[in-house]
């Protein structure tokens, strides 16, 4: 069992992976995607190609990823954005359209005001 899961795990990949980033150059998501995938393509031995797909709350990068062929060479670089498509009538999907791989960063929202506000 290990010998046919090690040799099925040598096949891939055998092309380069679109990496789909949801945000716009120079953000956290683009800066983090930048700097970890070096990382996961020296692992792999094969290149991943970037690309920033942005537009309606990274509806637009996911929707990309979801339709594409369900082989593992469109992968998204996002957030959390997927629980808020249906609720705000951006798109129909939803986290469970998607398969994660690994939740690299957690953060929280905050809302915050100028401490002279009354």
């Amino acid at each position: 069992m290990a010998l046919s899961f090690a040799g099925a795990a040598a096949a891939y990949p055998d092309k380069s992976i679109q990496g789909l980033i949801q945000w716009g150059a120079g953000g956290g998501t683009d800066n983090f995607a930048r700097a970890v995938t070096p990382l996961v393509e020296k692992e792999l031995g094969h290149t991943i190609i970037l690309q920033n797909k942005v537009g309606a709350s990274g509806a637009v990068a996911t929707t990309l990823v979801v339709n594409a062929p369900a082989d593992g060479y469109t992968l998204l670089y996002g957030a959390e954005n997927p629980a808020n498509y249906r609720v705000l009538d951006l798109s129909p999907l939803s986290f469970h359209d998607l398969e994660p791989v690994v939740i690299a960063v957690e953060g929280a929202v905050v809302i915050c005001v100028n401490p002279d506000t009354p």
